[in-house]
């Protein structure tokens, strides 16, 4: 048999495919790039705005002060988490899902998910005003910064939900433009609190309100979350589309918050609210890489959640190891800089010699934070294949080790026994996250 060389018209032939590929290669690269760079723009200027803000506060106020403002914070956190759950997690595999079906169903939905979001803010605003006359005979230190968190919570609620709309609608440009305000507004107006001897822990809070107020106008100036109108069915049809995919994860979020930042109020509780102040001065070292990571996850979410509609649910198993590795590796990086330098870098920063003495309580904090990077990363795949109950399940768990452990270490260790509470109950829940994620079981509805 006679072997013939390859002609020119052959190999180009041939290399036309790989052209292609790189092209395309080239094509995804370029997007991702822009991508990547606004989603990191958006988390990195909220994330320093509120790193900044704890810093100042922590060294501006009296600790005593600064403490309660943590355990005021801790409830916009609930709303918060319950949101984040219940709505905005749920919003991309919706949105994927439907506009395949129909090009013209994503304005429909930002329409009703606005309502939708509104509703819950008055709703958990109004819940709020409740609890603040309920402890006021308690604790009436709380009750003006608790109405304050009151009036300003639907603004917090549509920032939250336009920010993951500007995702979903791959527009991370105005995300990030968004932050920058708010990071500006935020920080500006704490110096003329604190010029004018008027920083307190109400002002603190309406200041929160203020930031996000800006960050909304300019989202509507950019085209995100102008009112449209919707017919009531379509809300009714989306608040039960929510339902249906965010019921488990609400659950979820709830017992999630108490394993992490019903912490503080507990321990503002049982050793007072200066105490709280201090290991949320602590942790505060380390939500630079909280954030970073929350970065990366709304940036692939609305992407994995889009290329699992179109290929399959096994696209979910296959990018929940590659997602997991990183998601750690990089929490796990930060905080072992932060762990070596801490000596250093608190006295320098906080200027507060109780915060510089309560040092070794960074490592159950640590921890807790890269096992916490591993759980979401493998979040990213469940929420795409709309997995959801396993989540709400994990989270139980977690939250019986999390009491399990509390009683039995915080009777030997004190607050640091409380703490590595939370760090075991975080390996739990990432444990059964991480072995759903890799699984091909699917959940019955």
């Amino acid at each position: 048999m006679t072997l013939r060389a390859p002609t020119a018209t052959t190999l180009r032939g041939a290399a036309a495919p790989m052209r292609a590929r790189l092209a395309a290669a080239g094509r995804m690269a370029h997007r991702w790039k822009g991508r990547v760079f606004f989603a990191f723009v958006d988390q990195g200027a909220y994330s320093l705005t509120n790193f900044l803000l704890t810093v100042l506060y922590a060294s501006w106020l009296p600790l005593e002060a600064f403490g309660q403002y943590v355990v005021v914070w801790t409830v916009a956190l609930f709303i918060e988490a319950i949101e984040v759950a219940l709505i905005v997690d749920s919003l991309p595999a919706i949105y994927s899902r439907l506009s395949r079906l129909n090009r013209h169903g994503r304005a429909r939905l930002d329409a009703a998910a606005l309502w939708v979001v509104v509703g819950y803010g008055v709703f958990t605003s109004l819940c709020v005003v409740v609890t603040a006359f309920a402890i006021g005979a308690w604790q009436p230190t709380y009750v003006g910064a608790l109405l304050a968190l009151a009036a300003i919570n639907p603004l917090q609620r549509l920032y939250l939900y336009l920010r993951r709309l500007a995702y979903i609608h791959d527009r991370q440009d105005v995300a990030a433009t968004m932050a920058a305000t708010y990071g500006a507004t935020s920080l500006l107006g704490a110096f003329v609190l604190t010029r004018l001897d008027a920083l307190s822990l109400t002002s603190a809070i309406l200041l929160l309100g203020l930031g996000t107020f800006a960050a909304l106008v300019a989202a509507a100036l950019r085209g995100i979350g102008r009112p449209r109108r919707v017919r009531r069915a379509s809300i009714v049809w989306l608040a039960k589309e929510i339902w249906r995919s965010g019921r488990w994860l609400s659950g979820a979020a709830v017992v999630s918050w108490i394993t992490t930042w019903a912490v503080f109020p507990l321990i503002a509780m049982t050793s007072g609210a200066g105490t709280a102040g201090i290991i949320r001065a602590l942790q505060n070292l380390l939500t630079p890489i909280v954030q970073f990571n929350a970065a990366l996850h709304l940036a692939i979410l609305p992407r994995v959640a889009d290329k699992v509609a179109d290929v399959g649910d096994h696209f979910g198993r296959w990018f929940a190891w590659r997602a997991t590795a990183l998601f750690a590796g990089i929490a796990m990086a930060y905080c072992a800089v932060i762990l070596v330098a801490a000596p250093v870098v608190l006295p320098a920063v906080y200027r507060k010699p109780e915060i510089a003495a309560a040092a070794a309580l960074l490592w159950p904090l640590a921890a807790a934070v890269v096992l916490d990077a591993l759980r979401q990363a493998s979040t990213i795949s469940l929420l795409a294949n709309r997995r959801t109950r396993v989540l709400f399940v994990a989270r139980w768990f977690a939250l019986a080790v999390f009491v399990a452990g509390g009683f039995a270490l915080n009777a030997v260790l004190g607050v640091a026994g409380i703490l590595w509470a939370t760090a075991a109950a975080s390996a739990t829940g990432a444990a059964i996250v991480l072995a759903a994620a890799l699984s091909n079981k699917s959940e019955s509805r």
